[in-house]
């Protein structure tokens, strides 16, 4: 019996394990993804029906229509993303020893590889046309403004590019139901490796961007936002979208600080990410090639 790789929420509430390789595994840089992740992109296995179980109850498990293809799922404690059914066909982007792919397969799972400690590295990034301006594509993975042509998925109709703001810089979550807007400049943003933020942001690594306590206003929807705070940590806590479960600011009182999923913005913040902290935690399965400053624990004392 092959050895089963499992996942888990951040919470730990939801729980499931897969047996033997996916048989497609992409980072996907798509608006919609960038969302629900707050991060520069989400990460998905693609695993046959027969290979994946439940390994928790899915009382917690809420679902939400992000598409005419994709239902996606989350945990309604803490927010983070977890498996859900494919749509329509997929097949495999990787070539077996003699040249073919896959077969076409209508039942199957996409799990999300930052809920994962090992996984093989993913064969490809795409929908990289809706790249974040804050984010920097490198590496010498294959490259596609849709999905890869051989996979026999359809395009998806994403959300509006990320613009230049007039004034303030805005963000929202992918249902639309909470608006944001920064109303001062970015202090910095970075990337964050930590077993907290991949679990929570289920993807390679969260990205923060940081200003004041003040520096964030909800227009709309504020009502509608839920946090999860992890019992055993001085001060993380995720604040997520009661029907989507896009990854939302949260306002540290204690530390007078606001820390926003860039992600989450629906313009070009002017900055972008500026290093790597927490790498001594780095998922198995990814690589760090964009040349960033790396801080194998948090980040350096002011």
């Amino acid at each position: 019996m092959n050895e089963e790789n499992t996942g888990r929420c951040l919470c730990g509430k939801v729980t499931w394990a897969f047996s033997g390789e996916p048989f497609a595994l992409y980072n996907c840089h798509c608006r919609m993804c960038q969302k629900i992740h707050g991060a520069a992109f989400g990460t998905y296995s693609f695993i046959h029906d027969n290979q994946f179980r439940w390994t928790s109850s899915t009382d917690t498990v809420t679902h939400y229509v992000s598409s005419n293809r994709l239902t996606r799922s989350s945990c309604s404690v803490c927010g983070s993303v977890v498996p859900f059914r494919g749509s329509g066909h997929a097949k495999s982007a990787r070539a077996s020893n003699d040249g073919s792919t896959d077969n076409t397969d209508n039942n199957y799972w996409c799990a999300p590889a930052g809920c994962h400690d090992t996984m093989r590295k993913p064969d490809c990034n795409i929908f990289v046309s809706d790249n974040a301006p804050w984010h920097k594509i490198s590496g010498n993975q294959p490259q596609h403004d849709a999905y890869p042509p051989e996979s026999g998925n359809p395009g998806v109709k994403g959300l509006p590019t990320v613009t230049r703001p007039d004034q303030f810089v805005r963000g929202s979550c992918l249902c639309g139901d909470v608006e944001f807007r920064v109303t001062e400049p970015f202090k910095l943003a970075r990337n964050c490796h930590c077993s907290r933020c991949r679990y929570g942001r289920s993807t390679a690594h969260a990205c923060n961007g940081f200003v004041s306590y003040d520096g964030v206003e909800f227009i709309s929807g504020e009502n509608k936002l839920r946090e999860f705070k992890v019992p055993d940590a001085q001060f993380f806590t995720q604040v997520f979208c009661t029907t989507c479960s896009s990854l939302m600011p949260r306002k540290d009182a204690g530390r007078g600080i606001s820390v926003i999923p860039m992600g989450s913005l629906d313009d070009d913040p002017g900055i972008q990410t500026s290093d790597h902290i927490f790498t001594n935690h780095m998922a198995g399965w990814h690589e760090i090639t964009d040349g960033l400053v790396q801080h194998p624990e948090g980040p350096p004392s002011v």
